[in-house]
């Protein structure tokens, strides 16, 4: 994990958000928006992607900017995730569930295995983001953001995506429920549905 200091208690707090998935892509696109936005923002990826975070928490300022490595899909790395937020920045007011996979192969190709992995990489890692999160958010008493990484095949089914598509359906579902079961609390739970992206998953 790569840290910097804690904001200054003589300026006012920035919000943090938690990015899983940022070493490249889309989640790296969202990292950079919201340290221009004005938020600090704790990077997660795969540690297999340690040198590339590192550049990049280079790249956004070490003042603004930490890196946490691990699987997004475990829940005590996830945990880990929230609670280096909360160390170093003070809190955590955004969780981005971005982290995720593409499959491609007919559905009569598929194996028991394929469904394990794209589901549990591209599934089980928004149920943890939002309940892990969700519940510091909660603990924290000043509402949130969660959101999570659909897609547009997780709208209608297409062919070759089939296992795709069922997990990023599961993303939607998920969002619309913790929509409502946090919505008391202040927090809203989204989530987004980009098309064909150029970029490796």
């Amino acid at each position: 994990m790569s840290a910097s200091k804690a904001p200054s208690s003589s300026r006012p707090a920035r919000r943090v958000a938690i990015v899983t998935g940022a070493a490249q892509g889309i989640g790296l696109c969202i990292a950079q928006r919201l340290i221009a936005d004005g938020l600090n923002v704790v990077l997660n990826d795969l540690p297999a992607k340690k040198a590339v975070l590192y550049d990049v928490v280079k790249e956004l300022g070490k003042e603004r900017a930490a890196a946490s490595f691990g699987d997004a899909a475990d829940a005590k790395h996830v945990q880990e995730l929230v609670d280096t937020a909360v160390e170093v920045f003070g809190s955590i007011d955004v969780f981005v569930a971005n982290a995720g996979v593409n499959f491609r192969a007919s559905l009569l190709d598929t194996t028991e295995e394929d469904w394990e992995r794209i589901m549990r990489i591209n599934t089980l890692s928004v149920f943890l983001a939002y309940k892990i999160a969700g519940r510091q958010m909660i603990k924290q008493g000043k509402g949130g953001r969660l959101i999570g990484a659909s897609s547009v095949s997780g709208k209608r089914g297409f062919p070759m995506l089939s296992i795709y598509s069922a997990s990023k359906f599961f993303v939607r579902g998920i969002t619309q429920a913790a929509a409502i079961e946090f919505g008391s609390h202040g927090i809203t739970v989204n989530s987004y549905a980009p098309g064909l992206i150029e970029t490796d998953m």
